[in-house]
This record gives structure tokens, C-alpha cells and sequence, in this order.
């Protein structure tokens, strides 16, 4: 079967997504359990903020993973001091994903607006949900810091066994006033927190139900998706 090629728009995400240098990952919490996440962390050239990582195994299909994801009236219950999402249109017509989280005291409330894209290099294969954060792309709002860099990524990979395997990466830079060693103190709970989240959503239905042979209803095509 052909490979399908990745759009250059796609090539453009993958390659902002990465940071320009970085260390080498270190473990930073350990899940003795196959479905316990595990934490990781790494310096990041030219930013105080470091970026961080978890990693979780789930018996559902990737399906249900990627179902949780894109449904964003979810993300309150599940994404990590998430408080709203919802869609915003720029004034060319281009769909914006735009969250409001919690601020941590002392730090105020943030928000966020990024670009999102579910990139799959060949069908069956695993899906990468990477979402780059564009500050301009809508306009401030009042009680809400907002945030200046984000770079997430959530690599959803089916394994063998029919399990699944969820990476959840994460790189940003909260703005405003914080301190670095605040932000940092903080984004660590940010992946353990978020994937523990996830987790207890694909174990609800409809969710746990999905399949190659129960698919989300238009899930494959809106992402142009193959299982």
C-alpha cells in the first residue's frame, strides 16, 4: 500500500514542533504499572522553560484515544487546569482551537489559541495530534494572560497487543510575570495529570466502544484517518 505523503503544512508542524536543541530526556517520575504514566523532562536551548513528557499505555483502541481528543467539549473534565475550549474563526475563515485554564497562584488565569492537525504517515499506523500556539490568531481577553508559545503533541500509537500507547509532549511559555522555576514546578504535573485525565475519559462511553470496526462517527474522514 502507498504511503501517504505528509501535506506541507503538515512538514511546517512537525518541524515547529521540535525544539532547535535539547538534552537528552530524563526520567522524572516512574509508573511501576503498565497503565500508571511515566514523566519526563529535558533543557531546551535558548528557553528557562523546560520541556516535559508522559507516557501511558492504555487496553482501549487508538480510536478512543484520538475520539477523547478531538472532542473539545471534553477538555475541561480532562486536559489539566483546563477550564473552557471552544472554536474560534479568524477573519479569513481559518478554524482556531481557543482554551482558558486556571492560573496556579499567584499566577493569573491564561489562555491560549493555537492550530491543530492530526498528521498519520500511513494507514493503521500511529496518529500524531500536534498543536502549535498562534498568540495574534484571536484577540485578548480581559482577566486572562496570554499564552505567547506553546508546542504540544499527543503521539497516539497502536500497539500488538491491541493496546495503546498515548506520548503526551508538552513545551511553553506561560508569559506574563511567572518565574521560570515556577513554570517549571508547575508543568510538571501538566503530563501526569493530563494523562491520568485522558485515561479515566476512554474508559466512558461511547469512547471505550470505538474501534476499526465501530469507528467515531466522521472521526476518519474530518482527519483524513485510516484504520
Amino acid at each position: 500500500m502507498k504511503k501517504r505523503l505528509p501535506s506541507l503544512l503538515t512538514a511546517v508542524f512537525l518541524a515547529v514542533a521540535l525544539p532547535v536543541k535539547a538534552d537528552a530526556w530524563e526520567m522524572n517520575e516512574q509508573g511501576e504499572l503498565r497503565t500508571e504514566v511515566t514523566t519526563y523532562v529535558r533543557s531546551v536551548e535558548d528557553s528557562p522553560i523546560k520541556q516535559f513528557r508522559g507516557v501511558v499505555e492504555t487496553p482501549h483502541s487508538a480510536l478512543t484515544a484520538l475520539a477523547v481528543i478531538d472532542d473539545i467539549s471534553l477538555c475541561s473534565r480532562w486536559i489539566y487546569n483546563c477550564q473552557q475550549a471552544k472554536y474560534h474563526y479568524t477573519e479569513d475563515g481559518e478554524r482556531r482551537l481557543w482554551m482558558m485554564f486556571d492560573g496556579v497562584w499567584p499566577a493569573a488565569d491564561r489562555d491560549v489559541v493555537m492550530q491543530s492537525e492530526f498528521v498519520q504517515q500511513e494507514p493503521g499506523g500511529p496518529v500524531r495530534v500536534v498543536s502549535i500556539g498562534e498568540p495574534s490568531a484571536a484577540p485578548e481577553q480581559g482577566g486572562y494572560v496570554r499564552i505567547p508559545m506553546l508546542n504540544n503533541s499527543f503521539y497516539v500509537e497502536p500497539l500488538e497487543d491491541g493496546w495503546t500507547r498515548v506520548t503526551f509532549t508538552t513545551h511553553m511559555n506561560p508569559g506574563g510575570l511567572v518565574p521560570a522555576w515556577i513554570a517549571n514546578m508547575v508543568a510538571t504535573d501538566a503530563p501526569m495529570r493530563t494523562l491520568e485525565g485522558l485515561k479515566k475519559m476512554m474508559e466512558l462511553s461511547p469512547y471505550r466502544d470505538y474501534s476499526a470496526q465501530t469507528p467515531p462517527p466522521e472521526l476518519l474522514g474530518k482527519h483524513a484517518l485510516s484504520f
